[in-house]
């Protein structure tokens, strides 16, 4: 694919998003990945009327797809945080939605990660949710494939309990964020597969000194 010529709007932990001009971005990894996967993953999600967006092209390290106009949900949360109590059960029902599909047999399956045919996203948090103008939109499908609805449910409990929140606000927000997400997602099942979670995102080279710091407490 040619050299982006937009600007960059956004930059993760594996790859770069430039704005493409024309209703599109390109989200380019900064090493080798199979975005052809990728983006069949997304193609068939957008199919099943997931929210997702539209994937236009994919080669090497390239993803060209719609650019959703709007914050995401954790800008939103900065901005007003007295919707965390409607964001969280809306991340639990986005969660649901798409758990509730079986997975096509091609769907990658990952190590560690309980055998199972729902579809899961395994990173799933208010980064990761778009709030577009035709509403949410689910991005990032880099770890997507199957395996079981609670796991993934605990993988997105994990993920936000181990947050690097600043100051007391923030970490009050961060409590009843996750308080909530789990009493819609069903605490129960939820637990039953936390510490699996835990020692799947440890397996993450990723991670900050904080974050596995917080990980490994949840495990004690």
């Amino acid at each position: 694919m040619s050299t982006p010529t937009g600007p960059l709007i956004a930059s993760g932990r594996a790859a770069d998003v430039f704005d493409q001009g024309d209703g599109t971005v390109l989200r380019r990894y900064r090493s080798e990945h199979d975005t052809e996967l990728e983006a069949r993953v997304m193609t068939w999600l957008y199919d099943e009327e997931v929210p997702v967006p539209e994937v236009h092209a994919a080669s090497d390290r390239d993803l060209v797809m719609d650019r959703i106009s709007g914050p995401t949900m954790l800008e939103d949360l900065g901005r007003r945080p007295w919707m965390m109590v409607a964001h969280a059960r809306t991340l639990a029902a986005l969660q649901r939605r798409y758990n509730s599909l079986t997975a096509p047999d091609w769907f990658p399956r990952h190590d560690g990660v309980p055998v199972g045919s729902s579809v899961v996203h395994l990173d799933l948090h208010p980064m990761n949710v778009m709030l577009g103008e035709r509403g949410p939109v689910i991005i990032d499908w880099t770890n997507a494939g199957s395996g079981q609805g609670p796991f993934d449910a605990a993988m997105t409990y994990v993920l936000i309990s181990a947050f690097e929140a600043s100051g007391v606000k923030d970490r009050v927000g961060q409590r009843v964020v996750t308080d909530v997400f789990a009493r819609s997602r069903g605490r129960k099942e939820l637990e039953a597969s936390l510490r699996e979670a835990c020692v799947y995102r440890l397996s993450d080279p990723n991670l900050t000194t904080g974050e596995r710091t917080a990980v490994e407490r949840m495990l004690k």
